[in-house]
C-alpha cells in the first residue's frame, strides 16, 4: 500500500513515552526543537508513572515545542502497562494523519522528523536507522558492524521470514493503526517486533528509512545489559510461540546446550575484566546480553505459550512485500 500525499497536507505527532527519564529527556527535547516538517506538528509527551523530574524538564518546554502536550498513561495504584501502553495513549491524544515515535533516553538526528515525513507521504510504515556510536562509550560499540538496524531491518531466519524493527524512531500512518489496531501490551518490550510481524500479515510493508537517524542509547550496565537481553529474548521467542513459527526440534534442550557452550566465554570476558583489560569490559558487556537473550529464551520455552495466533496461510508468498 503506497501513497502520494503532498508534505504540507501530511499533519505529524511526535509521541515520547517516559517513565524517570529525567537523566536523559533534556537531550531527546532539544534534538526535537531541531526538528522541522512542512505540514504542521506536535509533541505528545506521555508519562506512565514517573517519579523523578521528567515532568518538570518537560514542562520547561512549554512554548519551545509546537503543540506541546504532556498526557497520563498511568493510573496510580494500578500496574503499569509499559511502553507499548504509552504509545497508545498518545495515539488516542492525537488528532494527526501520521505519528513518529521516539523514546526519552535516545537523540533524534536534526532532519530525522523531516526524513521520516517525507517517507510516510508514500509508505505506512518506517523504519529509522540506528546509530549506536555517538550516545555510548567505545566499550559499548558492537563488537562487528555497526550494530542492529544500522544498515536495515532485521528478518527473520526461520520461515515466514518477516521484518522485525525497532519502535525507537518509526512513523506510521493512522489509516495502518485503524486497520492493524494498537501496540500489544501482551509484549511489553517486543512489541514493536509484534507490530511488525502483524501489519505484514495484514498486508503492508515495513520500509527502511536511512536518511531518517536516531542516535540509540545503549544500557550501561552489566546488569542491564543482562535484563534487557533477557527481555528481548523472552520476547522473540514468545513471539514465534504465539504466531506458530518454528523453533526448530527439540528447543528446550537446544536452548541448554547453547546455555552450556556460552559458559567458558563468559568466565574468560569476567577474567579479563578483573584484569582491567581494555578488552576485558567490551567483551564481558557483549556476553552479559546476549547470555540474558540465551536466558529469556529458555524461559519462554519452558512457559506455556501464548494463544496461538491465525495460521499464516500464504506467508511464503508475503516476502517481497516486507522488503524496503
Amino acid at each position: 500500500m503506497t501513497h502520494q500525499i503532498p508534505p504540507d497536507s501530511l499533519r505529524l505527532s511526535v509521541i515520547l513515552p517516559c517513565y524517570n527519564g529525567a537523566d536523559t529527556l533534556a537531550v531527546q527535547l532539544d534534538a526535537l526543537e531541531r526538528q522541522r516538517w512542512p505540514g504542521g506538528w506536535d509533541v505528545i509527551v506521555v508519562n506512565n508513572g514517573s517519579t523523578d523530574d521528567s515532568m518538570a524538564i518537560a514542562e520547561s518546554y512549554q512554548g519551545r515545542l509546537p503543540g506541546l502536550q504532556i498526557v497520563q498513561a498511568h493510573v496510580p495504584g494500578t500496574a503499569r502497562l509499559g511502553v507499548p501502553h504509552s504509545y497508545n495513549t498518545g495515539i488516542k491524544a492525537s488528532s494527526s494523519d501520521a505519528f513518529a515515535f521516539c523514546e526519552a533516553d535516545d537523540e533524534v538526528a536534526p532532519d530525522w522528523l523531516y526524513e521520516l515525513g517525507m517517507a510516510l507521504t508514500e509508505h505506512d510504515f518506517v523504519a529509522a536507522r540506528l546509530d549506536h556510536r555517538k550516545l555510548n562509550a567505545e566499550w559499548l560499540h558492537p563488537p562487528k558492524g555497526e550494530g542492529f538496524q544500522s544498515e536495515g531491518v532485521f528478518r527473520l531466519e526461520a520461515p515466514p521470514h518477516y521484518l522485525l524493527a525497532s519502535g525507537c524512531g518509526c512513523g506510521l500512518r493512522r489509516e495502518l493503526y485503524d486497520s492493524v489496531g494498537p501496540l500489544s501490551t501482551t509484549f511489553p518490550i517486543g512489541h514493536d517486533m509484534e507490530y511488525c510481524w502483524r501489519l505484514q500479515l495484514a498486508g503492508y510493508a515495513v520500509h527502511f528509512e536511512p536518511k531518517a537517524l536516531v542516535h540509540y542509547r545503549e544500557r550501561a550496565g552489566l546488569k542491564a545489559r543482562y535484563r534487557q537481553g533477557y527481555n528481548w529474548g523472552r520476547d522473540y521467542t514468545r513471539l514465534s510461540q504465539r504466531y506458530g513459527a518454528p523453533l526448530g526440534r527439540l528447543p528446550l534442550p537446544r536452548q541448554l546446550l547453547t546455555l552450556a557452550r556460552a559458559l567458558p566465554p563468559g568466565l574468560w570476558a569476567g577474567l579479563l575484566w578483573t584484569l582491567h583489560l581494555r578488552k576485558g569490559q567490551a567483551l564481558l558487556s557483549e556476553w552479559m546480553w546476549n547470555f540474558g537473550w540465551a536466558r529469556g529464551r529458555l524461559a519462554a520455552i519452558l512457559q506455556t505459550p501464548p494463544a496461538l495466533a491465525p495460521a499464516l496461510a500464504g506467508a511464503d508468498g508475503m516476502h517481497g512485500k516486507g522488503a524496503a
